[in-house]
């Protein structure tokens, strides 16, 4: 009887311990984070203010759903976001300046883009890099943009109609973006790789306001909520003059040098490094019609380039080599492109208008002496012994570095018919 009291004394404790390590370890709610009680930031701007550094987060304003806000009686269309800034001496403690003022947890973890003012892009990216990748919320996959100017401008100035923050406007735009063949919109991982590689350079895209006429409104007398220059007074079946919204759009990018702003591609320059970088995927050509200022549109389908450097004597010479297959849209003037001599012709403004943005954003390129175009990279793997000799002087090599340009341009399709359209033609 001793025995068996002892063993079930035995068993008790043991099944005590058991339980005990057991609520210890096996519980998961430790750091639990309860969805109300976060602040879940969306976009996020960073600006030099002095000597200190100033963040202004977008976030994702409680219970919003849906697309853009629109008031009652038809008033101007608001991002459904509510903004913070905060600054320091520090990236982090400016952030931390913002929680101050917050009544909920700051997540990062959905951040969807990062915009860049102009000074602290100047000044240079490391900081902000290294901040971004020692966050452990913050991910390699946001977006990273710039500004002409202070970022802060844009992300209080937006208004936007079609999602419900800056933040997702600028995702969407980064899908469709490389249709019009005018620039892409870089994640920070690929900053940190164009950084890294030999001559340390890269290409941030440019995001400005964009005003936007915002639709008329039709019999009804509603009032503006700000913002826009709507008429008074409006009556039963009359017309209103449209008022403004402020959306955003890429305009242009700027070069790096060592993680350094140091000039900027406009419009037609950014397409042409794009061209090079196989940035594009569709895009459009309008062309000067022989003999007259109508024009003759070609969307491009098809786009690939080869960049190489070959020694010519004891001479580098660069190449860039370009095939471009497109299809003709539209026409202002009376082309029959059942010619072959039409079509010759019209491919070859092609390969001239193209030659001439690439030519046009290599000069920008090389007046800074920065390679974006990858001359260095296929040097590296073409003569690695030379390109370790040259590495250290590259910006200065690159800026003398001729460059050929060859671009074959082939017109696949013509429409659904090869003729112009006459008055009185069946």
């Amino acid at each position: 009887m001793v025995f068996k009291a002892g063993s079930k004394y035995f068993l008790y404790v043991t099944f005590g311990l058991v339980a005990l390590l057991t609520a210890l370890f096996l519980s998961g709610c430790w750091d639990r984070r309860e969805i109300n009680e976060l602040a879940f930031l969306s976009s996020m701007a960073v600006d030099l203010a002095g000597e200190q550094r100033l963040l202004t987060y977008e976030f994702v304003r409680p219970g919003a759903t849906g697309g853009g806000e629109r008031g009652g009686g038809g008033t101007l269309p608001h991002r459904q976001a509510t903004l913070r800034s905060g600054r320091g001496e520090t990236l982090i403690t400016a952030c931390r300046q913002i929680t101050t003022g917050l009544p909920r947890r700051v997540y990062l973890a959905h951040t969807n883009a990062v915009l860049v003012g102009e000074e602290m892009a100047r000044q240079g990216l490391r900081e902000l890099l290294d901040f971004i990748d020692r966050n452990p919320e913050l991910r390699r996959t946001t977006l990273i943009m710039l500004t002409r100017g202070a970022a802060r401008e844009i992300l209080i100035k937006v208004q936007g109609d079609m999602e419900t923050t800056l933040g997702k406007e600028i995702s969407g735009l980064r899908k469709w973006v490389q249709s019009s063949g005018y620039g892409f919109i870089p994640n920070v991982n690929d900053v940190f790789f164009d950084l890294s590689n030999g001559a340390g350079t890269t290409v941030l895209p440019v995001l400005e306001l964009s005003p936007q006429p915002f639709p008329p409104l039709i019999g009804t007398a509603a009032t503006s909520s700000g913002g826009g220059s709507r008429g008074t007074g409006g009556t039963e079946g009359r017309v209103e003059e449209p008022e403004t919204v402020r959306t955003v759009r890429l305009n242009g990018a700027g070069l790096f040098y060592h993680d350094k702003l140091v000039a900027w591609l406009d419009k037609d320059q950014a397409r042409g490094w794009a061209w090079v970088r196989n940035k594009v995927r569709r895009a459009v050509l309008a062309l000067r019609c022989q003999g007259n200022n109508t024009k003759v549109a070609v969307d491009i389908t098809e786009a690939h380039a080869d960049v190489s450097v070959d020694m010519q004597g004891s001479q580098l010479q660069g190449k860039i080599k370009l095939r471009v297959e497109g299809e003709l849209l539209e026409q202002q003037c009376n082309l029959e492109f059942t010619r072959e001599e039409a079509i010759k012709s019209l491919e070859s403004r092609m390969a001239a208008q193209i030659t001439a943005e690439i030519s046009s954003a290599l000069n920008q390129a090389k007046m800074v002496g920065t390679d974006v175009f990858g001359f260095g990279g296929a040097l590296h793997r073409q003569q690695p012994e030379l390109w370790r000799q040259l590495q250290g002087r590259w910006n200065e090599e690159f800026k003398k570095l001729p460059v050929t340009i060859n671009v074959e341009a082939k017109l696949r399709r013509t429409g659904m018919t090869g003729r112009p359209w006459q008055p009185g033609a069946r």
